[in-house]
Parts: structure tokens; C-alpha cells; sequence
């Protein structure tokens, strides 16, 4: 049986329903078509996460297909979040999908920095927390709804505390990430391209924040832009 025993566990929950009713209520306003976006992808612990030599995050674009968010315009709110908080630990244990590139990606860093671990405890979460059901970016407005009336990812990374966060967005959601951490400053790194990978420096973000291509980008031109990352990130890393 799912059951959130942790203090951390119950405080983002409590994010969630914070801010819960401002989402629903800006979309159905926004006469937004609910039946064409998903569910909100929400975390919960990952077992293992927090024993982790380095706490890793994954931050992607946004859902790649997560239900469909007028299923939930009429569920009770706390069951709501809780179904979905089970459905990002089902998922992740299930591991279905690891043979994406996302995921490959996501493992690969993780080991890196986690040699040790024989498991793929990191977390993951979206910068944009609900995609168009055509697994698309939403249209400006409605992308503007969603991550104004439901920031929590700035919550999740308090919470979570990782030592390291890694945006698998790439340079066109930059802005996005500007407004999300209000002044972000993309730095370069080493001999990278700026646009290949950069440290995002701000504040709320710990000192080993970097933004690198989506792996389904990197790993068609592995050689070039997917390993030489992750033998960086060993290195900047210690």
C-alpha cells in the first residue's frame, strides 16, 4: 500500500494542495480545452534517494503523455494528489521506459556521480508540469497558466535538496527557466558551447545546476554532446 511516512513526503503534498484550486480554476477561466492537456506530473520520494552520495534531479521539458487533466476536474483534491504521487513511484519502479533516452541519460548521470549505487535512485520532474496529450510544449498562454498558477518546482528543490540538478531542456527553454528563477544566469563551462551546456546560476538552485541538451538530442550525436557531459560532470562534481 502507497503511504507517505517521511516529513518531506507530507510537505510536498502540501505544495501541491497549495496550489492545486489556482491551477484548475485560471484553466477553466482561461477557457483552456482541458481534455487536450495531462495531469500534472508530481513527485514523490524515490526509496533510496536521500542515501545517496550525490542527490541527483532531473529536470525535463515537460510530461511525455501523463493521463488527462479533465479526469480530475471533479476528484477530491487530496485523492487527486495522492494518485498521482503514487503513479510517479509506480512508474519509476516499474522502470518501463528505461531504455528511452531520457532515462538511459538520466542513469548514466546518476552512476556517474553515484558509482556505488547498483539502483537508479535520482529523482526526476518537468519544468513545465503539463504537456499537450500530442506530447507538444503548450501554446505559449496556456504554458503561461500552468507554471504561474502551479510553481512548485522551485518547492520541489527545496525540499528535495539535491546536490546536483540537471535541465534536460536545451537553449529553447531558457527563457522558461528565467522566469521560473527570476534573474537566472547561464554560465560557460569549461570548453562547452554555452547552448550544448551551461551552469545555470542562481539563489534557489545548488551550485552544481547545469542545462545540457535532452538526451534524445545528445544521443544521436552521442560522441559529440552526451559523454563528454558526463565526464565533465565527474569532474566538476567532487
Amino acid at each position: 500500500m502507497y503511504n507517505r511516512t517521511t516529513l518531506k513526503e507530507k510537505e510536498l503534498q502540501l505544495v501541491y494542495k497549495e496550489y492545486w484550486e489556482k491551477l484548475k480554476d485560471e484553466l477553466v477561466d482561461g477557457r483552456v480545452d482541458v481534455s487536450q492537456y495531462s495531469k500534472p506530473w508530481l513527485v514523490d520520494i524515490v526509496p533510496g534517494y536521500e542515501e545517496n552520495e550525490k542527490k541527483v534531479l532531473i529536470v525535463g521539458k515537460e510530461p511525455n503523455g501523463w493521463g488527462i487533466y479533465e479526469e480530475l476536474l471533479h476528484e477530491d483534491k487530496e485523492e487527486a494528489i495522492t494518485k498521482l504521487q503514487q503513479k510517479y513511484v509506480d512508474f519509476r519502479e516499474k522502470e518501463r521506459w528505461s531504455h528511452t533516452p531520457f532515462w538511459k541519460g538520466s542513469h548514466a548521470i546518476h552512476k556517474a556521480l553515484n558509482p556505488a549505487s547498483s539502483a537508479p535512485t535520482f529523482m526526476t520532474t518537468n519544468l513545465i508540469k503539463m504537456n499537450h496529450v500530442k506530447k507538444k510544449r503548450p501554446p505559449k498562454t496556456v504554458e503561461d497558466i500552468i507554471c504561474s498558477t502551479f510553481p512548485v518546482l522551485n518547492h520541489e528543490i527545496q525540499m528535495l535538496q539535491p546536490d546536483v540538478v540537471i535541465f534536460f531542456t536545451g537553449p529553447f527553454y531558457d527563457a522558461r527557466i528565467q522566469k521560473t528563477f527570476n534573474d537566472a544566469v547561464f554560465e560557460p563551462v569549461e570548453h562547452f558551447n554555452p547552448r550544448q551546456f551551461a551552469r545555470v546560476s542562481h539563489p534557489d538552485l545548488p551550485y552544481h545546476t547545469y542545462r545540457t541538451y535532452h538526451p534524445g538530442f545528445s544521443m544521436r550525436e552521442r560522441d559529440r554532446y552526451f559523454d563528454p557531459v558526463v565526464d565533465v560532470l565527474k569532474i566538476l562534481v567532487k
